[in-house]
């Protein structure tokens, strides 16, 4: 049987309306499940195992907000204006990011762990402190290489 040109444009009857049943089903489940938060039905992922991680990582934005504040503040010498000011820039970046993450853990039903009991163990960037400015900014690199992996 030969389709016409109207038949091609909008497709077949029949597959319209599947189509509109299947949004008219989503539209449905997404209002029945709406209380439920951030979470659908549709995420795979283990929401545990995703707040453990979250948790992780929100432990080391905390451990290098607390070292990029050590060495706004103890950075000293001629070059140390400009670089103080990168240091506090790069502390209120990292506060950020852990504000995103600790929101996401909410989102997905954890509680963020702001303890700082353990903090050091749950961060994979560590806290050290450096006594040269030049050691300041090696570990905040160091540190920096070690969120983005």
């Amino acid at each position: 049987m030969q389709q016409t040109t109207q038949d091609k444009s909008l497709g077949n009857s029949a597959g319209n309306l599947d189509m509109l049943s299947d949004i008219k089903t989503l539209r449905a489940r997404a209002r029945k499940d709406i209380e439920q938060g951030a979470v659908t039905t549709g995420y795979a992922a283990d929401r545990n195992t995703v707040v453990t991680l979250l948790n992780e990582a929100l432990a080391t934005e905390l451990v290098c907000v607390l070292r990029y504040k050590r060495h706004y503040f103890m950075a000293k010498g001629i070059h140390s204006e400009s670089v103080k000011a990168e240091f506090l820039q790069h502390a209120n970046e990292e506060m950020a990011h852990a504000d995103q993450l600790a929101k996401r853990i909410t989102e997905l039903g954890g509680e963020p762990d702001f303890s700082p009991d353990g903090l050091s163990e749950r961060s994979h960037a560590e806290y050290v402190a450096g006594d040269t400015l030049n050691a300041m900014i090696k570990e905040d690199l160091i540190a920096e290489r070690i969120a983005i992996e």
